[in-house]
């Protein structure tokens, strides 16, 4: 077998029955070259095996680059925004009322993405806070929500990773290490503020164009 086929093999076990250097060796090997192909993938690898477990804060510019990460938060903001609407029917004319809550959302990344290469799978936690008020026919919304995810760096999940000019790496390798005292596991999280200003029509059934409008603002010294 080549090596390729035999890394895959490791794959399938709970240990890989390699030796601390050789694991070490592999992936400093991975840091070096990856760092050419994902230069962030390749730092918090390194943080994995230097960093003494201590939790890392992601940038936010660039966790939300990526489709997986705006689409969670999206359904987190429509979640709300149809709690909202619900709660707009249910004022008087003249009425107040305030909305509290919390969304998780679970985040895939996608295959082949930096995301993926840091964190394959991900939480997104929004608690939300805003006030609703009604005048005549008219609802209006304002409020903030703190979002808030995370991802423990664990090489914990699944079997194997495809690393580019490496082939398929065991997640068995991540955990040898780490019993071997060559790493430690730690939390990555992000933070981030986002607030809504809008406009409703009360009664209505639907979130229709026209009838309503939401707007989302990213708070922060130039989205971080």
């Amino acid at each position: 077998m080549d090596g390729r086929t035999t890394m895959f093999l490791l794959g399938f076990r709970r240990r890989t029955g390699m030796s601390a250097p050789e694991l070490v060796a592999l992936f400093r090997s991975i840091i070096h070259e990856g760092r050419q192909v994902h230069p962030v993938a390749g730092d918090f690898l390194e943080h994995f095996m230097d960093g003494a477990g201590a939790p890392r804060r992601m940038s936010l510019r660039w966790l939300r680059s990526f489709r997986a990460i705006r689409r969670a938060e999206r359904k987190n903001q429509r979640r709300f925004e149809r709690q909202l609407l619900q709660e707009a029917k249910r004022l008087s004319d003249g009425a107040s009322s305030w909305v509290h809550d919390r969304w998780d959302v679970r985040i895939n990344a996608f295959i082949g993405t930096e995301l993926f290469y840091v964190s394959r799978m991900s939480l997104l936690r929004s608690l939300g806070s805003f006030v609703v008020t009604r005048t005549g026919a008219q609802v209006r919304v304002s409020g903030t929500i703190r979002h808030h995810w995370f991802d423990p760096y664990d090489w914990d999940r699944g079997r194997w990773v495809y690393v580019p000019r490496h082939g398929f790496v065991p997640i068995a390798v991540g955990r040898d290490l780490v019993e071997a005292d060559e790493a430690r596991d730690f939390l990555m999280e992000s933070r981030h503020v986002q607030t809504l200003e809008g406009t409703c029509r009360a009664g209505r059934r639907r979130l229709r164009g026209g009838e309503t409008e939401f707007e989302w603002l990213l708070v922060g010294p130039e989205h971080r």
